[in-house]
C-alpha cells in the first residue's frame, strides 16, 4: 500500500520513478502493478546483484533477469566491490547501461581504494573500447523518457514492450500489436 501511494504522489507531481529491483520477484511485482494500472509510465529498471537478500552477483542471475525484462524497458546493472567492473562491462557490451560512482563501492577489482571519479573514467574508457558513446544529459533524458507518463494501462504495456492484458474470454496468448 505504501508503494502504491508513493507512486500516486510521484505521478501527481510529475516525478518519474526509477525501479531498483533486487531480483525476479521485484520485476514480477512491478509487472503486476503495471497490469493493474497502479503505475503508468516508462519502466526504467536497475538490476541489483550484490547478494545478501538481493540477487547474487553472478552472470546466471543477471542473464535470467535480463531475459525476462520487456523489450521497451531501460535496464541498468548495479553490483559492488570486485563485481562492478565485470557487470558494467557485460552491461555495456550488450547495449545496456552501467551504474558507476556507487557510494558503497570504494575498492577496485584488486581490492585497492577506488573513488567515484576513477570508476567513471574507467567505465568511459571501456565504453569507448566497446564502441559505445556516452550520452549527453539531453540524450539521457530521452533514453529514460524523463517527464513521460502514460494515460492508460494499454499505452503503458505497449510503450514498455509488454504483451497486452488478456480480455475476458480470450483464448490463446495476448499478442503485441
Amino acid at each position: 500500500e505504501w508503494l502504491i501511494e508513493h507512486l500516486k504522489r510521484l505521478a501527481a507531481n510529475g516525478i518519474q520513478p526509477h525501479f531498483q529491483l533486487t531480483g525476479m520477484h521485484g520485476l514480477e511485482t512491478l509487472e503486476r502493478m503495471v497490469r493493474k494500472g497502479q503505475y503508468m509510465g516508462p519502466m526504467n529498471l536497475t538490476w541489483i546483484g550484490i547478494g545478501g537478500g538481493f540477487d547474487g552477483p553472478n552472470p546466471f542471475n543477471f542473464f535470467n533477469f535480463l531475459n525476462r525484462v520487456p523489450d521497451g524497458c531501460t535496464l541498468t546493472s548495479e553490483s559492488l566491490l570486485k563485481n562492478v567492473l565485470p557487470f558494467n562491462t557485460m552491461s555495456m557490451a550488450m547495449g545496456m547501461h552501467a551504474r558507476v560512482g556507487n557510494e558503497d563501492t570504494i575498492i577496485d577489482h584488486k581490492g585497492e581504494r577506488f573513488g567515484s571519479v576513477d570508476q567513471i573514467k574507467q567505465t568511459v574508457r571501456i565504453a569507448h573500447e566497446l564502441g559505445r558513446d556516452i550520452a549527453s544529459g539531453q540524450e539521457a533524458r530521452e533514453i529514460y523518457r524523463i517527464g513521460v507518463q502514460y494515460n492508460s494501462i494499454e499505452e503503458t504495456l505497449l510503450a514498455n514492450g509488454m504483451a497486452p492484458n488478456r480480455v475476458a474470454g480470450q483464448k490463446g496468448v495476448p499478442q503485441r500489436k
